[in-house]
């Protein structure tokens, strides 16, 4: 017979993959059909540069290349690549991007953020001074990734057409989806990857988590292979959202995403939380917080300093 905490475990398994499931089939209803969370406001619409109040959600969908979140006007300058043998600026970013990531806020996620002030980091220091930050349940956090492909790859693909400056246009496919939801119990992440086969179902779920350690008491790992691409086994979708914090009494601004790792690689955190992230025990005894959390959401970490 299999044990009860077992069976609990795989019955626990099973309900959050069917959520994902259908959070996903909401979502993206079909080929052909434009995407839900195409329309949701960006994370570059909703944390302004300037600190503004980006305004109310509707039309923030940003169609332009700005809602991607590796390539920004800002950006442009910096960019080089080789021509005949000689280093010359890059014109068109988008001609020669191997990988676009966006994310996005759903409705929910948008007001809370907006109502609360969360889009500076001084209204996120305020909001912290009055309680926890906990974004509401039916919150949901997306972030995609979108590759090239080409025309006979179409077909397998939920796809994207850019324009570029040469007045041309160029075909991406999403390759991955990253989403996160808030639920009566606590956060569900679910990870999905493009299976580039030529069956019916060109999506698969990767996985999804709950908790930081399964049952057996050992980390639970959750990556994707696109959006997550060098992390290995260090992969922790729970883990590294705990790490989504701000500073307090003069400490540096936010958690560092990875872990400290040799030149060129990268490294995440799985298991438990390290409580000395957060804090320590001063001389007296007593817990004096460095970190306070941010309830998971590292967009949060967009946010410019202040109006």
């Amino acid at each position: 017979m299999m044990p009860a905490l077992l069976a609990c475990a795989l019955l626990q398994a099973t309900a959050g993959d069917a959520e994902a499931w259908r959070i996903f089939a909401l979502l993206n209803p079909g080929a052909g059909q434009p995407a839900a969370w195409e329309s949701w406001p960006s994370a570059a619409a909703t944390f302004r540069r300037d600190g503004a109040d980006p305004g109310p959600g509707q039309g923030l969908s940003h169609p332009g290349i700005e809602r991607f979140e590796l390539i920004t006007p800002q950006d442009f300058p910096n960019l080089r690549h080789i021509v005949g043998g000689r280093m010359v600026p890059v014109t068109d970013p988008l001609s020669m991007a191997k990988q676009l990531v966006e994310v996005r806020l759903n409705p929910a996620s948008y007001d809370f953020i907006r109502t609360r002030q969360l889009y500076t980091v001084d209204g996120q220091r305020r909001a912290l001074q009055q309680g926890k930050v906990e974004f509401p349940e039916g919150s949901i956090q997306l972030k995609a990734g979108w590759r090239p492909i080409t025309q006979s790859e179409r077909p397998r693909y939920h796809t994207l057409s850019l324009r570029l400056a040469d007045g041309s246009t160029r075909l991406f496919g999403l390759a991955a989806l990253n989403l996160a939801a808030k639920t009566r119990n606590g956060w569900l992440w679910a990870s999905f990857e493009h299976t580039d086969t030529e069956g019916s179902q060109h999506y698969r779920l990767r996985g999804t988590q709950t908790t930081y350690l399964d049952a057996g008491n050992q980390p639970v790992r959750l990556g994707n292979a696109v959006l997550e691409e060098g992390l290995g086994n260090s992969a922790s979708c729970m883990t590294c959202h705990a790490r989504a914090t701000l500073g307090v009494d003069g400490a540096p601004a936010r958690l560092p995403v990875f872990a400290p790792a040799p030149p060129g690689i990268r490294r995440g955190y799985v298991g438990n939380p390290d409580p000395n992230w957060f804090g320590h025990v001063d001389a007296q005894g007593h817990w004096q917080m460095t970190y306070a959390s941010l309830d998971f959401v590292w967009s949060l970490a967009q946010a410019a300093e202040h109006r």
